[in-house]
């Protein structure tokens, strides 16, 4: 029997570990939060994409990585990066690779909502109101 190391909370309640959450942003957003609450220091909010929640798990099944390349990941995504933290690298990997597929699903599911990206609309000659002043003729000689 293999032990629980995290919780998934539902569709859209995200999963947690000890000292971390992973959820969904809620409203159709298409990004993740990660909340970490690392001992004797301040909570910090990590705001992921869903590509980066992609490469994160990916990393995190990799069994070549080490749990701190799970961790580097994360902590150079905010402005101002992470501090190190080996617990909540170990940790954070565990909640990613026990609701692997679940959390792949999601990110796939946001990749999907996205809008198509936006085609330059082509110039084209757009016709002329009809009380506009023609372009041939200077403005005291329109009749």
């Amino acid at each position: 029997m293999q032990v629980r190391r995290s919780l998934a909370l539902g569709p859209d309640g995200g999963w947690s570990s000890i000292a971390l959450h992973l959820a969904p942003a809620e409203g159709g957003k298409e990004r993740f939060y990660l909340t970490l609450f690392p001992d004797a220091r301040p909570q910090a909010t990590v705001f992921l994409s869903p590509r980066q929640v992609q490469q994160l798990v990916d990393i995190a099944q990799d069994s070549a990585q080490p749990d701190q390349a799970v961790w580097d990941f994360v902590a150079k995504i905010p402005l101002e990066p992470l501090l190190p933290s080996r617990t909540l690298g170990t940790r954070l990997r565990w909640l990613l690779s026990d609701s692997a597929n679940a959390i792949r699903e999601l990110v796939r599911q946001q990749l999907e909502r996205r809008p198509p990206p936006q085609t330059p609309i082509e110039d084209t000659e757009a016709e002329p109101a009809p009380d506009a002043i023609p372009a041939n003729k200077p403005p005291w000689q329109v009749s």
